[in-house]
């Protein structure tokens, strides 16, 4: 077996890692969301307790998401590049665990 140095073993694996959520090819120049946008989908964060419901973060989430409209941009992008900030705690770490590509829609 080869050796490896310090700096080798301690690198993390990279297979098996990357955003579990896929996004579709856009069509526009200079898309960016924007800071404040963020923070109206972090204002109010699934956290996956048990006294949680998923359906109403859901719901709540769409509002906020369908109101938000650029050219070039379908509106379920927008959606699948929010969802990640609208949660914390284990339902973040639900999310951190999904398989890389494993959320088209």
């Amino acid at each position: 077996m080869a050796e490896r140095t310090m700096d080798e073993l301690l690198q993390a694996p990279m297979e098996e890692y990357g955003e579990a959520i896929v996004l579709p090819e856009i069509n526009a120049d200079h898309f960016e969301i924007k800071t404040n946008l963020l923070q109206l989908v972090q204002a109010s964060p699934f956290h996956g307790f048990e006294r949680d419901n998923p359906h109403t973060h859901i719901n709540n989430f769409k509002k906020i998401t369908s109101t938000l409209k650029f050219w070039g941009v379908p509106n379920d992008v927008i959606k699948l590049m929010m969802f990640p900030y609208s949660l914390e705690g284990i339902a973040r770490i639900w999310y951190d665990k999904e398989p890389p590509n494993s959320i088209l829609t």
